[in-house]
């Protein structure tokens, strides 16, 4: 076991491992879209998340008239109860079924350095605003347990794309943070399909965002230690 532990540090991965600004963690993606069918990435607090994310559009099962416009299989719906077939049958509910808008909580995800100019992402659900509601639904933009960004829906189960522009915050770390502090109508937030976009419009592949990580070193990966020898 020694000599195998010995041959694969050999010299010139060391090398990458204690010459280079690196720590030995590997680039992946990040759940921005909740497609692993679960939160993956993201910590909740409250209830509210205990059956999110939300699968298909369930909006339109229970005949809401406002379809949801989600990207994918899943997404955060705060008012919906389906997370799912297999989920649903243990809960025993159906498409439609909803938790209503009494449940509260927070999600937060995981740290990662902003390196775009913009960030882009699918949000509805109701209208209060952080700023200026005592009991906000809303997406936060957090650095340093400050909020840099937010934004809310329009009093509709339909999400439409939103953007911040985050070019002052470059190179900072930062956090997403799902807020549902609302048990009153529309007191739900809906989220999915978060990106960072380059100064072109472009959609930065998370992989390479989080290829940097929340100190500003690369991260290394199996492909830069095969380079080595």
């Amino acid at each position: 076991m020694h000599r195998i532990f010995f041959s694969f540090f050999t010299p010139s991965v060391l090398a990458i491992l204690f010459v280079l600004p690196v720590n030995v963690v590997f680039a992946r993606a990040f759940n921005n879209d909740f497609e692993t069918g679960d939160l993956t990435d993201w910590e909740k607090e409250g209830i509210a998340f205990d059956f999110q994310p939300t699968w298909g559009d369930n909006p339109t099962a229970r005949d809401r008239g406002q379809p949801s416009q989600h990207q994918g299989d899943w997404w955060l719906g705060l008012f919906e109860k389906y997370p799912g077939e297999e989920k649903a049958k243990a809960l025993g509910v159906n498409p439609g079924a909803t938790q209503g808008d009494g449940p509260q909580g927070t999600l937060t995800s995981i740290e990662f350095k902003i390196i775009g100019t913009s960030m882009n992402f699918l949000i509805g659900g109701g209208t209060h605003p952080w700023d200026d509601d005592p009991a906000p639904c809303c997406v936060n933009l957090v650095i340093n347990d400050t909020v840099e960004r937010t934004a809310t829906g329009n009093n509709t189960e339909s999400m439409s794309r939103k953007e911040w522009d985050v070019s002052d915050l470059k190179g900072k770390v930062a956090q997403l943070v799902v807020v549902d502090n609302n048990g009153g109508g529309w007191g739900h937030p809906n989220f999915d399909d978060v990106h960072q976009a380059d100064a072109d419009g472009e959609n930065i592949p998370w992989d390479r965002v989080l290829a940097v990580d929340a100190r500003g070193k690369l991260a290394v990966s199996w492909a830069q230690m095969k380079k080595c020898y």
